[in-house]
């Protein structure tokens, strides 16, 4: 299956996000062949947060198509970095030990490859209005859980998270 992989980090010009606390960066993950289009903010440096798009794009795997039987992923990302720290697993890896051990956990889980991609190919950059929600002749793969619709809540701007 393969996966888009993204984040950015800019200084806020609004004051009012400024003042509230608001992240000024953004984790984003992509699942073209789902439909899958994930945006949130965070905060963190640019390394940070491709590792925190990275671990949120295999918890949803794990958690919300675990009915695909998903055994192989391909992840695309326009961080250099990124994508080299995760080759023979270097020491930008390996010199966080809950990240290390996050990302051994998922390899048990996961045959998962990593690839540098263009960010005017990365598909988790793309704008929502232009991602299409469901490919063509497929049934949604996601179904929705009973405790999910009684927590329902309205929530349009959220301060984000730190990764």
């Amino acid at each position: 299956m393969d996966c888009y992989l993204g984040s950015f980090s800019r200084q806020l010009e609004e004051t009012y996000l400024q003042d509230n606390g608001f992240s000024r960066g953004m984790i984003m993950f992509a699942i073209p062949c789902h439909g899958v289009l994930f945006k949130c903010r965070a905060e963190g440096n640019l390394l940070d947060l491709e590792f925190g798009a990275f671990f949120s794009l295999l918890r949803f795997v794990k958690t919300s198509l675990v009915k695909e039987k998903i055994k192989a992923v391909r992840v695309h990302s326009s961080n250099p970095v990124f994508v080299y720290s995760l080759l023979n697993e270097g020491s930008l890896l390996k010199s966080r030990r809950r990240r290390y051990k996050m990302f051994r956990q998922y390899m048990s889980q996961f045959n998962i490859e990593v690839a540098l991609v263009p960010a005017r190919r990365n598909q988790a950059f793309t704008p929502p209005l232009d991602f299409p929600s469901i490919p063509k002749n497929q049934t949604p793969p996601l179904k929705p859980r009973a405790a999910d619709n009684q927590r329902v809540r309205f929530r349009p701007i959220q301060k984000g998270i730190i990764v």
